[in-house]
């Protein structure tokens, strides 16, 4: 009977002290320092939550026209202990979301880089010559300068293609990028057959951000070019489209 009667008063003792943690938060931002010592009982890792949470709170209520009262954004009667824990479930609630986004954009990127293949097997580009043209006025005088380049595309696939869209990307042997063209053809390619395009740019007056001049004057062991295929056409109507990512 003694050990039962401790028991309870021991009990009884526990609950009836409070913790830190059991502090309610003042709304009012001017009597925040009554709780200081409480806070400073926190360890380090709680009061970085508890600051975390009211910077939140504050910033909340900032955003959303604030209280006529002029509080935090602390709704009355919040504990420390359930701000900390609040702010937990917070920080959780975010590295779940940050995950799943995560996860959606490494879903996306392997579907767009197998169609990206696809679409590569399908119609295969080439860069087949680059030179700089001149534009002379009656005089003799160099009006415009343009880079003309020559591509090839070859039809790999079972029906004729009426129309290729992408971008032709150049870099260095360091992958460092020199320049690249927005390519949108429509010339019908057969089934196995080959057909080329040529386009040209003004390398006098750019536009956009490009070096045009250096690629040409680069040997072609000394550059690679990789196509980005967008949209392909077929004779039929149907189409390979890249997916967005």
């Amino acid at each position: 009977m003694r050990t039962l009667a401790l028991t309870i008063t021991i009990a009884a003792l526990l609950a009836g002290c409070s913790g830190p943690r059991d502090t309610v938060i003042p709304t009012d931002p001017a009597k925040l320092d009554s709780i200081k010592q409480d806070v400073q009982k926190l360890s380090p890792e709680d009061q970085a939550l508890l600051s975390a949470y009211m910077v939140r709170r504050v910033l909340q209520a900032a955003f959303t026209g604030g209280d006529p009262a002029g509080k935090m954004g602390v709704p009355a009667g919040t504990t420390i202990g359930a701000a900390i824990d609040e702010q937990k479930k917070f920080i959780a609630d975010q590295k779940l979301q940050e995950a799943k986004e995560a996860a959606l954009k490494a879903e996306l990127s392997a579907k767009r880089e197998a169609a990206m293949k696809q679409m590569r097997d399908a119609v295969t580009v080439a860069l087949v010559s680059k030179e700089i043209t001149q534009e002379r006025g009656y005089s003799g005088i160099v009006m415009d300068e343009f880079i003309s380049i020559r591509v090839g595309y070859q039809n790999n696939t079972q029906k004729p293609v009426s129309g290729v869209k992408g971008i032709l990307s150049i870099t260095d042997l360091f992958g460092d990028r020199i320049t690249e063209f927005a390519i949108s053809m429509d010339d019908t390619i057969d089934v196995d057959h080959t057909v080329t395009w040529t386009g040209r740019r003004s390398v006098k007056f750019p536009q956009g951000d490009n070096d045009d001049r250096k690629l040409v004057a680069l040997e072609d062991a000394k550059y690679k070019v990789t196509w980005n295929p967008e949209v392909i056409v077929f004779a039929d109507g149907s189409k390979m489209e890249l997916p967005p990512g």
